[in-house]
């Protein structure tokens, strides 16, 4: 509910795995850059604190996967937004994969290639389990 001169506020929602919105997405480094030129012109806080520090730490050429955690919350004539996960190749060490947390623009999530097919989809669970076995860092992205 909101008073006079109050802008109406859209909740922030959890996606749970039943939900129709909750989908694995497949992102190259083009498309993280892209997010960020997103993330930065609609002042949303979870993104690198540059271009420059997104591409110092992910590794070029190699898949990445977004996967959301929340539904953003905020004014409901913002853009809609999800808070990800993101699980990437980090640039010193090709063998290990960072995870960190992303916003990312509805629209653009959608436009993503989704990862729905049963063998893609192992191959996304393969990796979370090895980075969570091998010491999977959780990486600063500011």
């Amino acid at each position: 509910m909101t008073t006079r001169g109050e802008a109406s506020m859209r909740k922030q929602s959890k996606v749970r795995f039943t939900d129709a919105d909750f989908t694995i997405r497949a992102v190259m480094l083009q498309d993280l850059l892209q997010i960020q030129r997103d993330d930065v012109a609609h002042g949303w806080s979870r993104r690198w604190s540059s271009e420059g520090e997104l591409q110092r730490q992910v590794a070029a050429g190699k898949v990445m996967f977004l996967c959301p955690m929340f539904r953003n919350g905020g004014p409901v004539e913002s853009p809609e937004s999800y808070r990800c996960w993101l699980w990437f190749s980090i640039v010193q060490d090709h063998s290990s994969k960072g995870v960190t947390l992303l916003d990312v623009g509805k629209d653009l999530f959608e436009a993503l290639p989704d990862v729905s097919e049963t063998v893609e989809l192992k191959r996304v669970i393969g990796i979370m389990f090895a980075g969570i076995t091998a010491g999977c860092q959780f990486e600063s992205i500011w």
